[in-house]
C-alpha cells in the first residue's frame, strides 16, 4: 500500500529552524475541527430537525442520553475554542508574515475556512430552538437582510418564508451537518497539501544560515509539542464542560416573544 512512504513523508517532514511553540496553533484547529466533528456525529443521532421536536431533542441528549450532557458541552465548548485558537493562529501566520508569496493561496484557504467557522457558529446556535440561539437568528438574518439591493432576496432563501420556521430550522441544519463539513473538509485538505508543499514559515529575523543549522525533522519534537497542547486543550474543555455540567439551554423558543439582541 505504500504506508512506509507516507509515513516517512508525515513524520520526517523538515521543520525550517527547528521545533517552535508556535506551530502549534494549526494542529490544535485540526484537533478542534475532529472534536466537532465527532461531537457533532454523536448528536445528530438523537437530534430532530423541526421546530416542534428540536428543543425537546436537545433537553433529551442534555438530561437523558448516556454522557450527552458532556457530548453537547465539548461541542458547545469546543465552538467557542475554534474562534480562540483561529485568532491566535492568524496573529502568528501574519506575524510570520506567512501570507507572502509563494504562499499566497495558503493564507486564502486560511481566510476561507475562518469564514465557514463563523458560518458553523451562526447555523448551530438556531438549532436548539432555544429563545437565544431564536433571538440571535433573527438579528443574523436582519443584518442580511439590510444588505444592498440582494439583501431582501438572500433573507428569504436563508430563512425559507417571512419569518424563521421549519424551512429556516431544515436548511440551517442541512448547512451545519452536511455542505459545511463538506467544504471545511476540502478547504482543509487543500490547506494541509500547499502547507506541506512549501513548509513552516520561519521567524523573518532568523538568518538563513541560523535556520538550517537548526532545521529538524517533524517527529518526535514538533510532534510532541502538537500532542502536548492538544492533550491540555482538551483537559482544559474537559474540567470547564464538567465544572458548568454542560452546555446551557434555554427556554422554547417563542416567536411571539421579545427578542433583544
Amino acid at each position: 500500500t505504500g504506508h512506509r512512504a507516507l509515513v516517512h513523508r508525515v513524520l520526517h517532514e523538515p521543520i525550517l529552524g527547528g521545533a517552535s511553540w508556535a506551530y502549534v496553533f494549526g494542529s490544535l484547529l485540526l484537533f478542534l475541527f475532529v472534536l466537532q466533528g465527532a461531537t457533532g456525529v454523536v448528536l445528530a443521532t438523537s437530534y430532530a430537525p423541526t421546530t416542534a421536536a428540536a428543543w425537546a431533542s436537545v433537553a433529551y441528549a442534555q438530561d437523558q442520553l448516556t454522557l450527552g450532557w458532556l457530548l453537547r458541552g465539548l461541542h458547545s465548548a469546543g465552538a467557542s475554542s475554534l474562534y480562540a485558537v483561529l485568532v491566535l493562529h492568524l496573529l502568528q501566520v501574519t506575524l510570520y508574515r506567512a501570507y507572502r508569496a509563494p504562499r499566497e493561496v495558503n493564507w486564502l484557504t486560511g481566510v476561507a475556512l475562518a469564514a465557514l467557522v463563523g458560518a458553523f457558529g451562526l447555523t448551530g446556535s438556531l438549532l436548539p430552538w432555544d429563545q437565544r440561539g431564536y433571538s440571535a437568528t433573527q438579528v443574523t438574518l436582519t443584518l442580511l437582510g439590510s444588505v444592498p439591493l440582494v439583501g431582501p432576496a438572500l433573507q428569504s432563501l436563508a430563512q425559507g418564508g417571512p419569518s424563521p420556521g421549519n424551512a429556516t430550522l431544515s436548511r440551517f441544519y442541512a448547512l451545519h451537518v452536511l455542505a459545511l463539513p463538506l467544504l471545511s473538509a476540502a478547504l482543509t485538505l487543500a490547506h494541509v497539501a500547499l502547507f506541506r508543499r512549501h513548509g513552516v514559515t520561519p521567524h523573518p529575523r532568523r538568518s538563513r544560515a541560523e535556520l538550517l543549522k537548526q532545521t529538524t525533522p517533524f517527529w518526535p519534537r514538533q510532534a510532541l509539542y502538537d500532542l502536548a497542547a492538544a492533550s491540555l486543550l482538551f483537559v482544559v474543555l474537559l474540567g470547564w464542560v464538567i465544572g458548568r455540567h454542560g452546555a446551557d439551554l434555554g427556554a422554547p423558543a417563542d416567536p411571539s416573544g421579545p427578542h433583544p439582541p
